[in-house]
């Protein structure tokens, strides 16, 4: 059984020889430069938007065009975004914010509480590796909704065939999907809901895979973080209160943290995951009463040589309410990936179930050439919603009406084809 990836316009030799010419000339073209700002030049960037009265299409370009060189906090996020004049704005102030969720806070959001004793320090970080432990073994069977939107650096346009490439021009959407996600026994299951794609085609690449984020990201995370070092960071305010924020690094020799992102070619052609685990750093931001974890950053030290050079995620946690009672779960997470993106000429270009390619070399439409391998950042930013547990008892009643008193569990909503049905 073959796939058809890519099908080839049809011109006449000579003019497409030309065209081709042209086009690879064009090939991985070098983006405008951004411009890097601060917090506090952000928000004077976004008053002056709403001074001019800029349309919605001119305040996204604005916003493009900037880099952000602190980490924008959520509360400053939400308020600039009310502010921006329409959708596209607001989308490209999401980018901005998300590209910004690994970098430090400005000075003035860090809070001036003094630094716990060591004592306290220590008692802080075990209630933490205890919440760990008892977020992932008590954790109900339930779903949730998860809102995906994508963007990433590089725009890939085929206008006589071959790729013309622009990286590296700030953040540009690429598509937004929908999906219910299943939790139960500690194991995830996604079932994809909906996706809605921007017009262009932008990457063969489906990019960075998340999981866990449900609990064993983190019970993994801490598991790592005890057996390697981990120091006081600072105070940042948290959706309830005040945030011990403590770093953390972990070698690569006791490292249980998986990185996998798909796809590259293989030596043979063939499509291949490439799969990691390598060492890392971050923050944890924990509530200093209760051990909850409410932030986790992980950074990956990943070897300049591979085709994959970063993969870092951070998730918000948060209190949920579960079938009557009230857990800490992810509210959102960012995610970040650079990596090789495999861009191909428009041929015809078949693969076996195995992701094989068809070499037959009689066949030249079959062929297909890897005409650059550019860099491209991308970001998955995520919102999870609409938590609700497996669980309700329903009354059998008999033909008489008569109650039984017997109670078996309700049946649980359709999450799509191939969803396992709760145990």
């Amino acid at each position: 059984m073959w796939t058809i990836l890519a099908v080839p316009l049809i011109q006449p030799i000579a003019v497409r020889k030309a065209l081709v010419a042209l086009a690879l000339a064009a090939i991985s073209l070098p983006g405008l430069a951004t411009t890097k700002v601060s917090v506090q030049q952000l928000e004077q960037t976004v008053g002056g938007i709403l001074g001019r009265g800029d349309r919605d299409g001119d305040a996204a370009q604005r916003l493009t065009e900037l880099e952000l060189t602190e980490r924008l906090s959520k509360a400053r996020y939400a308020k600039l975004s009310s502010d921006l004049p329409g959708d596209k704005a607001r989308q490209a102030l999401l980018a901005l914010a998300d590209n910004s969720a690994f970098l430090n806070l400005p000075d003035e959001d860090i809070l001036k509480t003094p630094r716990p004793d060591v004592a306290t320090e220590g008692k802080i970080v075990s209630r933490a590796a205890d919440f760990a432990v008892e977020t992932v073994s008590k954790m109900p069977s339930f779903y949730a909704s998860r809102t995906t939107t994508r963007f990433q650096d590089m725009k890939v346009t085929y206008p006589v065939n071959q790729p013309v490439i622009v990286a590296h021009q700030g953040f540009h959407f690429l598509d937004k999907s929908g999906a219910t996600v299943l939790f139960r026994d500690g194991h995830e299951v996604v079932q994809a809901v909906d996706r809605k794609k921007n017009s262009s085609t932008v990457t063969s690449s489906s990019g960075l895979t998340n999981w866990g984020v449900f609990g064993p990201l983190l019970g993994v995370v801490m598991a790592d973080v005890l057996k390697g070092k981990i120091g006081w960071g600072h105070w940042e305010q948290g959706p309830t209160g005040s945030l011990a924020v403590f770093r953390y690094a972990v070698a690569e020799d006791r490292s249980n943290y998986t990185v996998r992102y798909c796809c590259f070619r293989g030596e043979k052609g063939e499509m291949r995951e490439f799969q990691a685990v390598p060492a890392y750093h971050g923050e944890i931001g924990i509530d200093p009463e209760s051990g909850a974890v409410l932030r986790l950053v992980v950074k990956t030290d990943l070897e300049s040589s591979l085709p994959m050079r970063r993969a870092d995620v951070a998730v918000d946690y948060g209190p949920v309410e579960i079938g009557g009672r009230t857990y800490i779960c992810p509210l959102e997470s960012t995610s970040i990936s650079t990596a090789e993106a495999l861009i191909f000429h428009q041929y015809m270009f078949y693969v076996d179930k195995k992701g094989k390619p068809d070499n037959d070399p009689t066949n030249k439409l079959k062929k297909t050439e890897t005409v650059d391998l550019p860099t491209v950042t991308a970001i998955n930013d995520v919102v999870f919603g609409s938590y609700h547990q497996f669980r309700g008892d329903v009354r059998i009643l008999p033909a008489d009406g008569g109650e039984t008193g017997a109670d078996v569990p309700a049946t649980p909503p359709t999450l799509g084809p191939g969803a396992p049905p709760p145990q």
